[in-house]
């Protein structure tokens, strides 16, 4: 069949006969129906022999020219009007829309909460220092992080009651997408982060997150090769020589949403050695530690990333298989990277007085009916079971971990003349108190397709939650006397 009648056949007409008028080619069925059958075919002939010569731009880039300068870019120190004493971190975990909805809602809780500051009373929304995210989290940070308190006016409808599982399905089985499909350069991470692209953040780029005003947004992917976390920060591109500033908002959400199996992984290009970069002084440092520390686990996955040779791609997956619940680049800020004499500047605040992480936590505990049962568990229900428990037992761990870094952190840096405190709030399904509410969170699954009544609990669950801790509420007591000092 040659590309000729082809054509032809996809314009009605077949491969052994010769343009007839309308009424002879439209007179049996079956003519129609074979005529439909040979378009189909060709159709998919054309995608297949398209795949060979399909070409798709690459949208990493190389970091021209590296300077030991470029370290502070990760460290932002206060911009607008953010008190110098509140230190605010939210880390949003993964879990679809489902992730999406509840911590959009801590955020309208946040825009609901006045304080007083050395500035005045203002939303703790303002306040918003750093947002850690993975997975289904990482949307609802992106967006507040690009388009601040417009995310209130238009986020809802075009991402949390939106059916993008519907949309991004129906792309994947478009016949217009499988040449780019078939490529191997090319898989549905790749067309889901050009919807969102399109339809969500309309082009930005991390560049675009640099406003005055906007917290810092660390979005954790996971790096398939080491099973390490991998976050879009600028220290971290920095070791691949590559330009987070140019990288698409789009593509990096993408990567810390891809479900394996469901989604492929975004691959990311490793520039390392041609920049100019040179390490960090604790990295060499930690190397030389004779007993495997966090810290030295650390210096040796960057040292890999240093060697472009061996490590020429990254292949980047879901957030939420390295940490669920978006908060190591905490304790990773304090523990791992910083120098100690640095780790008050790592927080962007060297006069800070009152530190608080809020995390959101959408991680659902489901009932398992065959532990009442003397029956043998199926295959599913086990791997449902082994995975929910392995997240959770891992969210609990770091959570403690968390915890007690903090509160060493404070014990160093708090005197009688001037006390620091830490506060860690937790906003999760745990601690929704109405046990039917409670169990509606939980049967809500980790999909991209959520009812209206499935967000509006979800958000509405979520400011409950928050407006009802203590120790939120002990930090808004803390500060309402702010302006009196």
């Amino acid at each position: 069949m040659t590309w000729k009648n082809c054509n032809n056949t996809l314009n009605g007409v077949t491969a052994s006969e010769p343009e007839q008028p309308r009424a002879a080619r439209t007179r049996t069925g079956k003519g129609r129906r074979f005529a439909g059958n040979t378009a189909r075919l060709c159709l998919a002939c054309l995608v297949l022999l398209s795949t060979a010569c399909a070409h798709f731009s690459a949208v990493d880039k190389p970091l021209a020219h590296w300077t030991p300068e470029r370290e502070q870019h990760d460290i932002r120190q206060i911009e607008g009007d953010r008190s110098p004493e509140l230190t605010m971190l939210l880390a949003f975990s993964g879990g679809g829309t489902r992730a999406s909805a509840f911590a959009y809602g801590v955020l309208k809780e946040l825009a609901a909460t006045e304080v007083m500051t050395a500035q005045g009373s203002r939303a703790l929304l303002g306040e918003i220092d750093v947002i850690s995210s993975v997975s289904g989290g990482s949307f609802t940070a992106a967006y507040y992080g690009l388009h601040g308190e417009q995310i209130f006016t238009d986020f809802e409808e075009r991402f949390l009651r939106k059916d993008v599982e519907g949309i991004l399905f129906r792309k994947v089985f478009n016949p217009l997408n499988w040449a780019r499909l078939l490529s191997q350069t090319y898989g549905r991470s790749d067309l889901a982060a050009d919807y969102y692209d399109k339809d969500l953040f309309e082009g930005a780029t991390f560049a675009d997150l640099q406003r005055p005003d906007a917290p810092q947004v660390v979005i954790n992917a996971t790096d398939l090769g080491t099973g390490g976390r991998f976050p879009f920060i600028q220290g971290a591109f920095d070791l691949l020589c590559a330009d987070l500033s140019s990288y698409p908002l789009s593509r990096a959400v993408a990567a810390s949403s891809a479900v394996p199996v469901v989604f492929s992984p975004i691959a990311l290009e490793n520039f390392a050695g041609n920049c100019g970069y040179q390490p960090p002084a604790w990295l060499a440092e930690a190397l030389k530690d004779e007993t495997l520390t966090q810290r030295k686990a650390k210096a040796r996955l960057y040292q890999g990333y240093l060697n472009r040779h061996k490590r020429p791609w990254l292949h980047l997956v879901d957030g939420g298989i390295s940490d669920n619940l978006g908060l190591r680049s905490f304790y990773n800020t304090l523990n791992i990277a910083a120098e100690p004499g640095s780790r008050i500047r790592e927080l962007r605040h060297p006069d800070t007085r009152h530190v608080m992480i809020i995390s959101v936590n959408a991680h659902a505990q489901h009932k398992s009916g065959w532990v009442l049962e003397r029956y043998a568990p199926s295959l599913l229900e086990v791997i449902r079971s082994v995975s929910a428990d392995q997240i959770s037992h891992y969210s609990e761990d770091t959570i403690q971990l968390v915890r007690t870094t903090f509160e060493h952190w404070v014990q160093d840096n708090s005197t009688p003349q001037r006390p620091v405190t830490f506060h860690f709030v937790d906003v999760s399904f745990g601690q929704v108190r109405d046990d039917s509410e409670r169990d509606f969170l939980n049967s809500i699954g980790t999909n991209f397709d959520l009812s209206d009544e499935q967000v509006d609990r979800l958000i509405a669950a979520a400011r409950q939650v928050l407006r009802e801790s203590t120790e939120f509420q002990a930090f808004i007591k803390l500060n309402q006397g702010a302006e009196s000092r």
